[in-house]
C-alpha cells in the first residue's frame, strides 16, 4: 500500500463529500504520477491496487486533470487494451476496474481519444472482437470500449452535426458488426425488450458500433453496406416482427434502440438494393412497417416516420414494389393520411408511396387528384433554395416523374404552375447533374401536353439553355435528357413530310423500344433476332450523347417496332417519346410484356389497345419468341393483302426483306399453330333478359345482350369474351381518349378476320355505344371522366 496515495485519496474523498468538484491541485496529481511510476517498475501487484484507487476517485471530476497525469493514464489504457486484445480478457479485477475508470475520464477529456496509438489499438481490438465474438463481448471490459468508441465518433463527427470523413475505425467497425456473435446479440435483444436496462453487449452493438455507422461518410458506408445488409437484414426483420406482436410490453429503452436501429438501416445502410439481398426480408419489413403505423399506442413518432420511409424505399426496388402493389395499399395509405392529419412528414411520405403504387384506376377514383400534385409542388417550392436539401429535391423530382405518367396528374401539375419549378431545377447552376437530369426528364414528359409544348417553345431563354446542355454538357445523362426535350420541342414538318413517303425502303426489320431496367431480357431478344438474321436496331448503350435523330430514323426505317412494356417503360419520357413517334408514323407496333402479370394502362394502354400482346415471361422465352415470329408473319400477310396494286407487285410486296427462321425443333413438343379465320358466331336476343343496374355485376352473357338489344352487334367480335368489369374498363379508355380508341377498335376488328360482313365500327355506332353504356357506369367513376364527345366527333371526322 502507498501511504502517499492513501492520504491524498482521503483528502479527495472529503472534497467529494463536500461537493467540491473541479479543484486545481497539481501537487496531488504530481504525487500520484510520481508514486504510480515508482510502483509500476517495482511492485506490480501494489501498483494495480493503487492505480485502481486513483482512477476511481479522479473519474468523479473531483480535480481538474493536467496533461501529465492524462498522458500517464492514456499510456496505461493502451497497454491494457493491447493485453485484452491479445489474451481476450483482463485477468486481474483491479485492471478491469481501472480500465473502466480511465474510459470514464476520457469521456470528460475527449482529446485523449484522438491519440493515434489509441485509435490503432481500438481498431485491432474491434477486429479481434469480430473474430472471437462472444468471449470478449460478454466481458466486463466491453463497457469501457463502448464508452471510448462513442468519444471517438463524437470527435470525428463534430459532436453530431456533420457526417464524418473516412476514419481509421470504419473498416474494423463494419467487420465487427459482421462478426458471428452480432446476430446472437440481436436475438438476445428480442428476448429482453421488456427490460429497461440494456446489457453491455447490446449497448456495444446497438449504441456503440451502430452509432458510429450512422455518422460514417456516405460514400464509405455505401462501399460496405452490402456486407451489413447481407449479415443483419434478417435480424432487423425479426426484431420488427417481435415489435408488431408485443409492442405494448416494450420498455422505452427498447423502443429507443429499435428507433435508432431502423434509422441507421434507413439512412446509412439503406433497405433496398439492386441485387435483391434478402428480398423476402425486405418485403416482410415493409409489411411490418405498415402494421406498426396502425399501432396508435406506439409512442415514438420517429419510429413511425422510419416505418413509412422503409415502405417508400421499398418502392425503389422492382420486386418489393410489385409486392406492395399486390397488397392493393392505396386505401390503406389514405387511412394512414386520416390518422396522422397533423404530422406533415408522415403525410408527405404517404403521398410519396401513393405516387409509386397508384394505378390509372386509382387516380380516376380520387375525389381531388390535384391534392396529391399540390403536396409535392408545395414541398418543392418550400425547399428548392435550402442548402443541404439536394437529396430531398432529387427524390421529389423522382416522385413527380412517376406521377407524370398519369395524364390527369400531369394536367394538374400544369394547372398548378409546376412548369416553372421544373425549369428552375433544370437550369439552376448550383444544382448537381442528377437534379438537372431529373428536372429535364420531367419537362420532357410534360411536353406531351400541347399547351406545355407551346409554352416551352416560346421560352427563348430555356430553349437556349437546353440547346447548350445538349451540345456542351459533360454529363451523359444530362445531355441525353436535354436532347430528348429539344427533339420534342423542335420536331417540325420535316419529320412529318416522310410519313407518306412509301418509296423509302426499310433499313431495319425491327426496332426495339425498351426501358433500360428491362435491358437483360431485351438484349437476349436482340441477340436471338440477330442470330436469325433480322436487321435490328436497339439502343444498347442508351446512346448517351448521340442525337435522337438516330432513334427517329430507326423508327421511320423499321418494318416493326417492338414496344417492351413494363412499369419503368411507362414512366420513362424517352420510351413514351419513342412509342408516340412510332404511333405517329403509323408503324406496325407489336407489344411485348416484359414483367410478370403486367397490364398496360394510361397512355401505354391506349397505344397497344387492339394489338396482340406477347408475354415473354408467361410463355417462356422460346415459346414467346415463336409467337413473335407468328405475329410478324401475320402482319406481313395482312399488309400484303390490304395493298392495292397489280398482281405481280402484290407478289413482290408479300416477299419480306427477311424470311422468318425455320422453327424446326418443336417447342415443348407442341408445334406452334397460326390462328385461323374466326368462325361465324350467331348471337340471339333473350326477350326476358334483364341487365343488372351495376355493370360490375354483368356476366359474359349480359354483355352480349347489351350489344344485341342496342343494335351494336359490330362490337361483339371484340367484346364477346368480356364481362362487365372489362367492358367498364373499355368504356373508361374510350371516354379518356375517344379518337385514338375509335381507331384502335377498328384496327382490332380488321385484324380479327371475322366472317362478319361489317368489318368497321361507324362513328354513330361508336358514339351510341358511349351514350348507351353511360347509364350503367357508377356515378363516382363517371365524375372522373373528362371526355368531350362533341370534340371527339370533330377529331374523328
Amino acid at each position: 500500500m502507498s501511504t502517499v496515495i492513501t492520504e491524498h485519496c482521503t483528502v479527495l474523498e472529503q472534497l467529494k463529500e463536500n461537493n467540491e468538484f473541479y479543484q486545481s491541485r497539481d501537487d496531488i496529481l504530481h504525487d500520484f504520477y510520481t508514486e504510480l511510476t515508482r510502483l509500476q517498475s517495482s511492485d506490480a501487484i501494489t501498483f494495480r491496487q493503487e492505480i485502481k484507487k486513483v482512477t476511481a476517485i479522479l473519474c468523479t471530476n473531483i480535480l481538474n486533470l493536467n496533461e501529465l497525469i492524462l498522458q500517464y493514464f492514456l499510456d496505461y489504457f493502451i497497454q491494457l487494451l493491447k493485453q485484452w486484445s491479445e489474451l481476450t480478457c483482463l485477468d486481474d479485477s483491479n485492471e478491469v476496474e481501472t480500465f473502466d475508470s480511465i474510459s470514464i475520464i476520457f469521456q470528460w477529456h475527449t482529446h485523449c481519444c484522438s491519440n493515434e496509438l489509441l485509435v490503432k489499438e481500438i481498431s485491432q481490438c474491434l477486429l479481434t472482437i469480430g473474430r472471437i465474438g462472444k468471449n470478449m463481448i460478454i466481458s466486463q471490459s466491453i463497457t469501457a470500449i463502448t464508452r471510448v468508441l462513442k468519444v471517438c465518433t463524437g470527435i470525428w463527427n463534430n459532436s453530431g452535426y456533420v457526417f464524418m470523413q473516412v476514419t481509421p475505425l470504419d473498416d474494423s467497425i463494419i467487420k465487427c458488426l459482421c462478426g458471428p456473435y452480432t446476430i446472437e446479440v440481436f436475438a438476445q435483444f428480442n428476448l429482453s425488450v421488456e427490460s429497461g436496462e440494456r446489457t453491455p453487449a447490446e449497448d456495444f452493438i446497438l449504441n456503440g458500433l451502430f452509432y458510429h455507422v450512422s455518422w460514417m461518410n456516405r460514400d464509405a458506408i455505401q462501399t460496405r453496406a452490402d456486407e451489413l445488409r447481407e449479415h443483419l437484414l434478417p435480424s432487423v426483420s425479426d426484431l420488427l416482427d417481435t415489435y408488431t406482436t408485443s409492442y405494448k410490453e416494450w420498455s422505452q429503452s427498447a423502443i429507443d434502440i429499435i428507433t435508432t436501429l431502423t434509422t441507421s438501416f434507413l439512412y446509412s445502410v439503406q433497405l433496398t438494393i439492386v441485387n435483391d439481398i434478402h428480398i423476402d426480408a425486405q418485403k416482410h419489413i415493409c409489411d411490418n412497417a405498415i402494421r406498426i403505423l396502425f399501432h396508435t399506442e406506439t409512442p415514438s413518432m420517429k419510429l413511425k416516420n422510419n416505418c413509412l420511409q422503409y415502405v417508400y424505399m421499398g418502392t425503389s426496388n422492382d420486386k418489393t414494389l410489385d409486392h406492395l402493389k399486390s397488397q392493393q395499399l392505396t386505401a390503406t395509405m389514405f387511412k394512414i393520411l386520416n390518422m396522422y392529419k397533423n404530422e406533415a412528414e408522415i403525410q408527405f411520405n404517404v403521398y410519396r408511396i401513393l405516387a409509386a403504387i397508384m394505378t390509372e384506376e386509382d387516380i380516376k377514383r380520387l375525389d381531388d387528384p390535384g391534392a396529391i400534385a399540390k403536396v409535392f409542388l408545395d414541398h418543392l417550392t418550400e425547399i428548392k433554395d435550402r442548402l443541404g436539401w439536394e437529396t430531398r429535391i432529387k427524390n421529389l423530382l423522382t416522385s413527380l416523374k412517376i406521377l407524370l405518367q398519369h395524364d390527369q396528374i400531369r394536367d394538374e401539375i400544369y394547372e398548378q404552375d409546376g412548369l416553372p419549378l421544373f425549369i428552375y431545377c433544370a437550369t439552376l447552376a448550383r444544382y448537381d447533374q442528377i437534379i438537372h437530369q431529373r428536372a429535364l426528364e420531367n419537362l420532357l414528359i410534360m411536353s406531351f401536353h400541347e399547351k406545355v409544348n407551346k409554352n416551352l417553345k416560346q421560352n427563348t431563354d430555356l430553349m437556349t439553355q437546353v440547346k447548350s446542355m445538349s451540345e456542351n454538357s459533360t454529363e451523359p445523362d444530362v445531355q441525353r435528357a436535354a436532347e430528348g426535350l429539344l427533339w420534342m420541342l423542335t420536331k417540325d414538318e420535316s419529320s412529318k413530310d416522310s410519313i407518306d413517303d412509301e418509296s423509302s425502303e426499310n433499313t431495319y426489320d425491327i426496332m426495339i423500344s425498351y426501358s433500360h431496367k428491362d435491358k437483360d431480357l431485351c438484349f437476349q431478344l436482340y441477340d436471338r433476332l440477330q442470330k436469325d438474321k433480322f436487321r435490328v436496331w436497339l439502343d444498347r448503350d442508351q446512346m448517351y450523347g448521340t442525337p435522337l435523330e438516330a432513334m427517329s430514323n430507326a423508327i421511320e426505317k423499321a418494318e416493326f417496332v417492338l414496344v417492351c412494356m413494363s412499369d419503368s417503360y411507362k414512366q420513362s419520357g424517352y420510351c413514351k417519346m419513342e412509342a408516340y413517334y412510332a404511333l405517329e408514323r403509323q408503324c406496325c407496333i407489336i407489344p411485348l410484356v416484359m414483367k410478370a402479370q403486367y397490364r398496360p394502362d394510361g397512355w401505354l394502354g391506349i397505344i397497344v389497345t387492339g394489338r396482340i400482346r406477347i408475354d415473354l415471361l408467361k410463355y417462356g422465352f422460346e415459346d414467346a419468341y415463336a409467337k413473335l415470329m407468328v405475329e410478324i408473319d401475320r402482319n406481313r400477310k395482312e399488309k400484303a393483302k390490304s395493298s392495292i396494286m397489280p398482281q405481280h407487285d402484290l407478289l413482290s410486296a408479300s416477299k419480306p426483306a427477311h424470311d422468318l427462321p425455320s422453327m424446326s425443333k418443336p417447342l415443348h413438343e407442341t408445334p406452334v399453330k397460326v390462328d385461323k379465320r374466326r368462325p361465324k358466331v350467331t348471337y340471339e336476343a333473350k326477350q326476358d333478359h334483364q341487365l343488372p343496374l351495376n355493370i360490375k355485376e354483368w356476366k359474359n352473357d349480359d354483355v352480349h345482350q347489351f350489344f344485341i338489344k342496342q343494335n351494336l352487334k359490330c362490337f361483339l367480335p371484340i367484346c364477346e369474351r368480356m364481362n362487365g368489369a372489362l367492358l367498364l374498363q373499355l368504356y373508361q379508355m374510350c371516354a379518356t381518349n375517344s379518337p385514338v380508341m375509335f381507331q384502335s377498335l377498328n384496327n382490332q376488328l380488321a385484324m380479327m378476320e371475322s366472317d362478319s360482313k361489317q368489318s368497321t365500327i361507324e362513328i354513330m355506332e361508336y358514339l351510341q355505344f358511349l351514350n348507351d353504356l353511360k347509364v350503367f357506369v357508377p356515378i363516382t367513376i363517371e365524375k372522373t371522366e373528362t371526355s368531350d364527345h362533341r370534340s371527339a366527333v370533330c377529331v374523328i371526322l
